[in-house]
C-alpha cells in the first residue's frame, strides 16, 4: 500500500487592502471530485474509493468509472483519508489536508501503480472450463464472507480486468448435511455475496452470473468427511472470452 500526505491550501478571507479588516468570505458547498489513473500511461481507470472526513465524521463510498470521477459534497475545512483501488493495481492511500472552503470545485487525481505480483491472476482460460476456488471461507452454516478469503477473490478480481471479454458463472455448492432447502439457499447466497464482492471492486455485473445448486451436484460421494469437504465448493465457470 502507498502513502501520501498532501496539504491543499485555501483563503478563508478576501478584500485585504491597507489598513483594511479582511472580509469574511462565506463558505460554501464544494463539489470534490476525484479519479485514478496509471501513473505510467496516465490512462484513467475504473476505481473504488473510500473516503473519510475526520473533522465532519462523514465517509463516502463509490466508484469512478471512465471518463469521469467520483464526486462527493464537502462543506467545512477538513483532513480527508482517501483510498483507491482498483484491478491490476496496488492499494493507494492519501491523506489530505484540505482547507479550501470557499471553492465551488476541486479536482484530484491520485497514482496508481500496476500490481507485479506472481501468481496474481488465473492463467490458460477456456470456455466451459471451472475454476476451484479452494480459499473461498464462511463460517459452517452461514453466507458471511471470511476476510481470508479477499486475497483469492482479488485475484479473480484482477483476472476479470485485465480480460475485458471474460465472462463468468460463480457457482455454490454444498454437502448433504442438513436440510436440503436450506443448503440450496445457502449456496444461492454464497455467490451472491461473492458476485457483490466483485462489483464493488469494479466488475461489471453483467460479466457475472450466479448459480447455487445446494447439494444436487456432488463433486464426490458423501460418506466420509473428506469428501464432504470436497463437495463444499466455490467455483467460476469460464461462459466467454
Amino acid at each position: 500500500m502507498r502513502f501520501l500526505f498532501l496539504v491543499v491550501i485555501g483563503w478563508l478571507y478576501a478584500g485585504l487592502a491597507a489598513g483594511q479588516a479582511p472580509a469574511l468570505v462565506k463558505t460554501q458547498r464544494t463539489e470534490f471530485v476525484i479519479k485514478a489513473v496509471d501513473d505510467k500511461t496516465f490512462a484513467e481507470l475504473p476505481t473504488q474509493f473510500r473516503i473519510a472526513a475526520r473533522r465532519a465524521k462523514k465517509k463516502w463510498e463509490g466508484t469512478s468509472k471512465p471518463p469521469g470521477g467520483f464526486m462527493f459534497i464537502m462543506t467545512r475545512t477538513d483532513t480527508l483519508t482517501v483510498i483507491a483501488k482498483s484491478p491490476g493495481y496496488l492499494e493507494a492511500e492519501e491523506v489530505m489536508v484540505v482547507t479550501c472552503d470557499t471553492c465551488p470545485n476541486y479536482a484530484y487525481t491520485i497514482l496508481l501503480e500496476k500490481d507485479t505480483r506472481a501468481d496474481s491472476v488465473f492463467r490458460n482460460l477456456q470456455v466451459n472450463q471451472a475454476f476451484r476456488l479452494d480459499n473461498i471461507y464462511f463460517d459452517q452454516g452461514s453466507y458471511v464472507l471470511r476476510p481470508e478469503s479477499y486475497p483469492q477473490l482479488d485475484k479473480l478480481v484482477k483476472t476479470l480486468a485485465t480480460t475485458p471479454k471474460l465472462v463468468i458463472e460463480i457457482v455454490g455448492h454444498t454437502d448433504n448435511v442438513g436440510d436440503r432447502r436450506l443448503n440450496q439457499a445457502l449456496s444461492e447466497n454464497r455467490v451472491k455475496v461473492i458476485r457483490s464482492y466483485l462489483i464493488r471492486s469494479g466488475i461489471a455485473e453483467e460479466r457475472l452470473r450466479i448459480n447455487g445448486y445446494g447439494d444436487a451436484r456432488p463433486a464426490a460421494p458423501n460418506d466420509t468427511e473428506e469428501n464432504k469437504r470436497k463437495n463444499r465448493r466455490v467455483e467460476f465457470v469460464v461462459l466467454a472470452l
